[in-house]
């Protein structure tokens, strides 16, 4: 009998040795083919990146700053419409931004989960993989954070604080008063690395 329970024991363990070899590969494909994605998205996006109409209009006087349309321009690739490029010069990290967000486009790149990059209270959530917002821990006071809109125009935002928020702590995630925040799961998925930024 008690053989048959250490062979059981072992046949278990075994069991969830496999188990976690098998997670482990299937989340390294899975961040593998995000950064891939993320990567060609970005190209197409950089390749896009023009002045608008709009812009042109206002240089050439054709119509006045006020009547600036308070929307954020996109542009569309593979399917998603993106609104630009944000940029990590210390993690040498270059994404593209898509408008919004669900799970499935989180596997592909950032999206904006509140807000928009014309006001306060902008924010943006990434998968915690490597090659998006895995690096936080990085990040120090004072690092730059770059946003380039479609339109061409970068927005230029300084790494003021970073903290952790519980997972549920929505509304301090979007009511912050900051410029700018960053969000990525801990690796426990249960609480939000967040970057706080302000506009310089």
């Amino acid at each position: 009998m008690t053989n048959k329970i250490g062979i059981s024991c072992i046949a278990l363990g075994f069991l969830f040795i496999i188990a976690s070899v098998g997670l482990i590969i299937y989340n390294y494909f899975e961040a593998k083919n995000a950064e891939n994605t993320s990567k060609s998205m970005l190209q197409s996006v950089q390749e896009t990146i023009i002045y608008s109409q709009y812009e042109e209009d206002v240089d050439d006087g054709k119509i006045e700053e006020e009547e600036a349309p308070f929307e954020m321009p996109l542009t569309q690739v593979n399917g998603y419409d993106c609104i630009g490029v944000i940029s990590i010069p210390v993690l040498e990290l270059e994404l593209p931004v898509l408008t919004d967000w669900s799970y499935a486009k989180l596997k592909i790149a950032p999206c904006v989960y509140y807000g928009t990059y014309l006001e306060e209270n902008f924010v943006i959530a990434a998968h915690n993989y490597k090659a998006h917002f895995g690096r936080f821990s990085e990040l120090r006071q004072g690092d730059i954070i770059l946003f380039t809109d479609v339109s061409g125009t970068v927005h230029c935002y300084e790494v003021v604080l970073i903290e952790t928020l519980p997972g549920e702590a929505t509304e301090q995630m979007i009511t912050s008063g900051f410029d700018l925040s960053l969000y990525t799961c801990t690796q426990s998925g249960m609480g939000r690395v967040t970057v706080r930024c302000s506009r310089i």
